[in-house]
């Protein structure tokens, strides 16, 4: 059992605007990517997303709220395709994260922040050799979902364990 207080209870301490948009982004989250689990991290005042997998945590993404606005932030955002250059992170030099600012309403069409969501839970679960490599290699960032190259195999993370090879 968890000291962390739940969620709703981090969220009761912002302005409405801010607790209203966290309550939609928690949402969003766990509609779209089923089976995460949420987590309080009080001394960073965040609720972070992860995939249990094999006894091991996949962080994928978070909430931070803040007084006048709140963050949707991805664990290896750096690795995400952004065309559109619309995350934040790397303005400040954020080696790993990225994320988008709601100041206080939601302002993205929520196919994208879905599309954002998937593609970073599916970082997540990538064997951490995979993700390192693809850093070290300066590779492309992960592709928005549907330009998947043909050589990847995704796995699915309510399917369970990846077929061997």
């Amino acid at each position: 059992m968890s000291d962390a207080p739940p969620a709703e209870f981090l969220l009761d301490g912002f302005p409405p605007a801010i607790r209203e948009t966290g309550r939609a982004l928690r949402s969003l989250i766990l509609a779209t990517v089923p089976g995460s689990a949420e987590t309080v991290r009080p001394g960073w005042r965040w609720i972070a997303y992860s995939l249990p997998e094999k006894g091991r945590v996949r962080n994928f993404a978070w909430i931070g709220p803040e007084r006048r606005h709140i963050h949707l932030g991805f664990e290896h955002g750096t690795l995400l395709a952004d065309p559109e250059h619309i995350l934040q992170g790397a303005q400040e030099g954020l080696k790993k994260f990225r994320y988008f600012t709601f100041e206080p309403a939601i302002d993205i069409d929520e196919a994208v922040l879905v599309d954002y969501l998937r593609r970073a839970a599916e970082l997540a679960v990538m064997p951490s050799g995979a993700r390192r490599a693809l850093v070290e290699a300066g590779a492309e960032p992960f592709p928005p979902t549907g330009e998947v190259p043909a050589d990847w195999t995704l796995i699915d993370p309510s399917a369970g364990t990846p077929p061997s090879r």
